[in-house]
């Protein structure tokens, strides 16, 4: 007959714990990048390029917590909620810091002579994904909760209450990001190639709150498929 572990038979291990301290690494990134741009601004290339190493060695730490969680969640392990469901939300939400290292490494590649305007709507919208993913960790805040009541109606309508709170930052975040596109392509900026790496980094900043709401919507299901 086969052995069927619960969460808390694993020599102590749970997923759940892991994935919030996953999720709180992705947070920290994001603050780490705001610096990282500043930095860029004030033209510390120095602190550039620390404050990048720094966010790698956090995307380092969430990978090896990644890769702890799907060593851990097997077959076997009892689980409140579908073991596919689960995965499928760590790898989404992974990809929130994964962008983030993206943008933290594009940020190093040279020192940046972009207008003033321009440098401070892309400041106004590294807050609204700041704002974006901390909403986002509200979230997962709940995620102890949620075990600990059992899956309660009243909690898991506590917990859910965030997703469309997520969803609405993230599309702010969208019209930031179309107004920055737009001054990028009427800018008589003669640098065409920082213009264009700029342009690749908007995008890639577009994804890190794109994946926080994506990872909103998966926990969701997660929650209400269970």
């Amino acid at each position: 007959m086969k052995f069927v572990r619960s969460v808390t038979d694993v020599f102590g291990y749970s997923p759940f714990e892991d994935l919030h301290r996953h999720a709180e690494l992705c947070g920290k990134a994001v603050e780490k990048l705001i610096e990282q741009f500043q930095a860029s601004v004030e033209k510390d290339f120095e602190r550039v390029k620390s404050l990048e190493r720094e966010i790698d060695s956090m995307e380092y730490q969430a990978d090896k917590i990644k890769h702890e969680i799907r060593g851990n969640v097997t077959k076997s392990l009892l689980m409140p909620v579908d073991r596919q469901d689960l995965l499928q939300f760590l790898k989404v939400q992974d990809s929130i810091i994964d962008n983030t290292e993206h943008v933290a490494h594009m940020l190093s590649y040279r020192e940046f002579s972009i207008d003033g305007e321009i440098w401070e709507l892309v400041l106004n919208l590294l807050k609204k994904i700041e704002e974006t993913v901390k909403e986002y960790e509200s979230l997962v805040d709940h995620m102890k909760r949620l075990i600990a009541t059992s899956f309660s109606k009243k909690e898991i309508k506590d917990t859910i209450e965030h997703v469309p709170v997520v969803e609405e930052l993230e599309h702010q975040c969208d019209k930031i990001q179309i107004e920055i596109h737009r001054r990028i392509f009427s800018s008589q900026h003669k640098d065409v190639l920082e213009l264009i790496l700029l342009n690749e980094i908007i995008v890639k900043l577009g994804e890190i709150a794109n994946s926080a709401a994506r990872s909103a919507d998966v926990f969701r299901s997660m929650i209400l498929g269970r």
